[in-house]
């Protein structure tokens, strides 16, 4: 049996007998759910542990640890090259904002129902990539950062 993938020429989905249409804009509490799922799909953790991250990097550049703040930077620029294998929970979640069923009610979001959505998706036996591409062109500036972290990683991977 093949994946089934998304003909993204059709204003829907179907989905273990539910029908999910595509919203082309979110509502604010939708997008604010998106704000904070972008820093989680980019680098593979969230706010939080960005934050605590570049902390560590500032504290090292205070105490004129420059090589240790260095490889704490690099560190997180390399995170979005070495998290694409784990990316699918993000992916899908960011999907579930953009995937709604008629009686959603789309001024919300939640963690519960992105898993509902999530089975049914799984349970239809949707192409992976296909969730990627929903997700990657619904994030503004994903590509254009990928591609500069692939070229920089694929670039380290030649010289080698």
């Amino acid at each position: 049996m093949s994946t089934k993938r998304i003909d993204f020429d059709k204003p829907y989905i179907e989905a273990n007998g539910k029908k999910y249409k595509f919203l082309r804009e979110l509502t604010i509490e939708r997008f604010k759910a998106l704000d904070r799922m972008e820093v989680e799909f980019f680098y593979g953790f969230d706010m939080q542990k960005m934050f605590e991250k570049l902390k560590a990097s500032f504290e090292d550049l205070n105490k004129n640890k420059i090589a240790d703040a260095s490889v704490k930077v690099y560190n997180l620029m390399k995170g979005i090259a070495d998290r694409v294998d784990e990316r699918e929970h993000i992916v899908l979640r960011i999907c579930s904002l953009f995937l709604v069923t008629d009686d959603e009610d789309i001024t919300k979001w939640d963690e519960e129902l992105a898993k509902e959505k999530a089975a049914d998706w799984a349970a239809e036996g949707y192409s992976m990539s296909d969730f990627f591409s929903l997700a990657a062109t619904s994030l503004p500036g994903f590509l254009k950062s990928y591609e500069e972290v692939t070229a920089d990683t694929l670039g380290e991977a030649a010289n080698k």
